[in-house]
């Protein structure tokens, strides 16, 4: 059977400090991931193209990945999902959001054609997720997977935790995958072989 070609479109945003947003269409469904400081171009791109603002996604929710959110749903809607691990860094960065839906570990999230896989990947926090959307060969890594290198831990379980991640990822995740980091530089997981050397913790 021939593959399937896939219509995502990616829109990449580059806040200060290097922090990467993302916005996806696929047909006339929209997603946002880990939008926070590109609200002005989501909203013009929301209104330009005709979309609907379906899912309001965060790869973790540290301050600098959510700031944006509680604008977006209130002017555009979407269901802001979340991993229910993650509910305790939400309530230290906004108090005033609330999560429509709980993610689950290989939950599969259709945005119009497009199958946006939810991979828990707990290390840089415990409800850390990744997005993977096989059609694109695209994964969205937030903090879990960088260029070369990984986000911050917070200690061994921590780092333990990040391992595990990390070789899941590492096991799963085609070569010819472009990594859509949540900072720094875009890679591919064939630039990222020093995942395979990495030993349990």
């Amino acid at each position: 059977m021939k593959k399937k070609k896939s219509n995502l479109i990616i829109k990449h945003f580059e806040s200060p400090h290097q922090k990467n947003e993302y916005f996806l269409i696929d047909g006339n469904d929209a997603a946002t991931i880990d939008i926070s400081n590109a609200y002005d171009e989501v909203s013009h791109l929301l209104g330009e193209m005709g979309v609907e603002l379906k899912y309001l996604l965060i790869t973790h929710a540290h301050k600098s990945h959510v700031k944006a959110l509680s604008k977006l749903k209130e002017n555009f809607g979407g269901t802001f999902c979340l991993h229910d691990y993650e509910l305790e860094h939400l309530m230290g960065s906004d108090k005033n959001l609330e999560p429509d839906k709980y993610l689950k570990d290989n939950e599969i999230l259709m945005l119009g054609d497009a199958k946006i896989k939810v991979l828990l990947t707990p290390g840089h926090t415990k409800g850390s997720v990744c997005y993977y959307v096989k059609q694109a060969n695209a994964l969205f890594s937030g903090s879990t997977l960088l260029k070369r290198g990984y986000g911050k831990i917070w200690g061994p379980d921590s780092m333990s935790l990040m391992h595990f991640s990390l070789k899941r990822l590492g096991s799963i995740i085609p070569d010819e995958t472009v990594i859509y980091t949540g900072s720094g530089d875009l890679t591919e997981m064939k630039k990222e072989g020093w995942i395979h050397c990495m030993r349990s913790a």
